[in-house]
């Protein structure tokens, strides 16, 4: 382990990369380790959420609407707490700090189209389905309540008990589809694995691939069009690496 500081001083010196690598590379997190982690996890989400804005921005210069269970970004929120404890207790320990610091700076994300609101917006330089997009969402604490009740009514003793994150990429599109994406807890390393989503990374790795397509990581698929490489290139500009 580090001397205290040094991961954070040298995340603030940009070794994004190699400093996540060495974090990721202690199996438990506890104690002061923890501590020193959740110092990285929430400077590298304060980024995240920067990012955030930015894209929400633009989105909605665009007339970008967004399902109507969450905004284009929701921010945390004092009652999240609540749901943190519950997490905690129902998985035995603490929630990964990756997503523990997510919530904690960013809060919830939500850029599927609502397709309520009929077609998307024409202004995109690419014509693409929604189910192309896989647009990125995270759902924000508040969201996720009902996963308790659930837990309750099943009956469930046994872990691990999976988070739902996300609609998978049907779903968002108002398609049957498979799973939503999830971490499952009990998880005692840094950076869980979200699961179900087909890249099957880390959740930051994750959010990193969805911000590296302008928040939507379905257009990867589709990189040789000139539309999308257009979009990508805008809605990517100023955006800070984490």
């Amino acid at each position: 382990m580090p001397r205290d500081g040094t991961w954070l001083k040298r995340y603030f010196s940009s070794e994004f990369d190699q400093v996540w690598r060495e974090i990721r590379a202690c199996a438990t997190i506890e104690g002061e380790l923890r501590e020193q982690v959740m110092e990285v996890a929430d400077a590298t989400m304060q980024r995240v959420a920067h990012n955030a804005d930015v894209i929400a921005a633009r989105l909605q210069s665009i007339g970008w609407q967004a399902q109507k269970y969450q905004g284009l970004r929701t921010p945390p929120h004092p009652g999240d707490e609540a749901v943190f404890a519950q997490i905690a207790e129902i998985s035995g320990a603490p929630i990964p700090p990756t997503l523990f610091a997510f919530w904690r700076r960013v809060g919830g994300i939500n850029w599927a189209w609502d397709y309520d609101s009929g077609a998307q917006p024409t202004v995109l330089d690419f014509s693409l389905p929604p189910e192309e997009l896989d647009a990125l969402c995270v759902h924000a604490p508040s969201v996720i309540t009902y996963l308790f009740d659930e837990w309750i009514d099943q009956g469930h003793t046994e872990r691990p008990f999976r988070i739902d994150l996300a609609p998978d990429y049907l779903h968002k599109a108002n398609i049957s589809g498979g799973p939503p994406y999830c971490i499952e807890v009990p998880y005692l390393g840094p950076d869980p694995m979200f699961t179900d989503e087909r890249h099957e990374v880390p959740f930051l790795d994750y959010l990193r691939l969805a911000f590296r397509w302008g928040g939507f990581p379905g257009l990867e698929r589709h990189s040789a069009l000139v539309g999308v490489q257009s979009f990508v290139a805008s809605f990517t500009k100023d955006l800070l690496p984490f």
